[in-house]
Parts: structure tokens; sequence; C-alpha cells
């Protein structure tokens, strides 16, 4: 499997576990009003935006999630790993080695105390499902405080089921 077919996976993994993790928490009340798990989706889809805008060289709005209710929120995400997939299959494997310049990296290079190093396309792509599986991992230790068990989202699960397409919530298939 070449690097760019991985990546893909990678993002079909990400919008999979997104879409199940989003189906558990609308689909019980408890979590669905929970504040802390909402600023947490909030986050992890801004940041997967942000960073879809820095490839597509589009204007970056930080706060582009901040007051998405979760049904709204629910939308977005869907709406940003689509467009994502097709940013994906549109690349071609000598893209991937481009420089690309973060626009927080100046800031990353203060609070962090040393020069952040440049980092290539292919580099910030493995970093937007790792950060995404981070958060997914903090909202699913909200949802066992809460009392809901949450869905088995690891990449090897989404292979075992034939590494099926996300069932957003609101999907008619299960």
């Amino acid at each position: 499997m070449d690097a760019l077919s991985l990546l893909i996976d990678q993002f079909r993994h990400m919008a999979w576990a997104d879409a199940l993790v989003l189906t558990t928490i609308t689909g019980n009340p408890v979590a669905a009003a929970d504040d802390c798990i909402l600023a947490r989706l909030r986050h992890l889809y801004a940041v997967q935006r942000i960073f879809l805008d820095v490839w597509l060289a589009r204007p970056l709005d930080p706060r582009v999630a901040d007051d998405l209710d979760l049904r709204a929120l629910c939308a977005f995400a869907r709406g940003v790993h689509q467009e994502s997939m097709r940013f994906l299959e549109a690349l071609t494997p000598a893209e991937l080695e481009r420089v690309v310049e973060l626009p927080w990296s100046k800031t990353a290079t203060a609070k962090l105390g040393f020069e952040v190093a440049a980092h290539t396309l292919a580099e910030a792509l493995v970093q937007v499902p790792q950060h995404s599986a981070y958060h997914r991992g903090q909202v699913a230790a909200r949802l066992r405080e809460l009392g809901v068990d949450p869905p088995m989202t690891d990449f090897i699960a989404w292979v075992w089921r034939h590494k099926p397409e996300p069932a957003w919530p609101g999907d008619d298939r299960e």
C-alpha cells in the first residue's frame, strides 16, 4: 500500500469513528447535553476544518464551530469529512512532499521554546487523524464518566468491519 492510499484510509477511518461517536452521543440524552463533550467536539471538528482550510489556502476561522449545537455540529463534521476526502482523492503522491506552513507555527515556537521544524503535507495529513483520535479518547472517557459505554473506534476495528463508510447521525442505515 502506498502512502497516499494509507492516508486516505486514515481519513476514511476518522470519518467512520467520528460518525460512530456522534451517533452514540446523539442517542443518549445525558451525553448529548454534556457541555464538556460538546466543547471537545467543537474543538475537534474546528481543528479538522482549519487544517483543511490551510491545505486549500482559504481564510482561517478558529471560532468556526464555537456556536454550533450538537445537531449543527454533526452536519458540520460530516461536511468537513466529505470535503477532506475530495481533497485527498485529488492529490498526487508527489504533492505529499510539498512543505506546508501552518499559520500558528510562530506561536508554537514561542510557546514550546524552540524553533519548530518545517513539515510536509504528508506529515500534516498524519496529524489530523492522530489529533482527532486523541480527542475522541477524551470524549470516550467522559462518556464512561456519564455511564455511557463508548463505541470501539480503533482503526483495526474498522478494518475488521471491512472498512465501512460512516453512518452519520440521522442516516437511515445502521
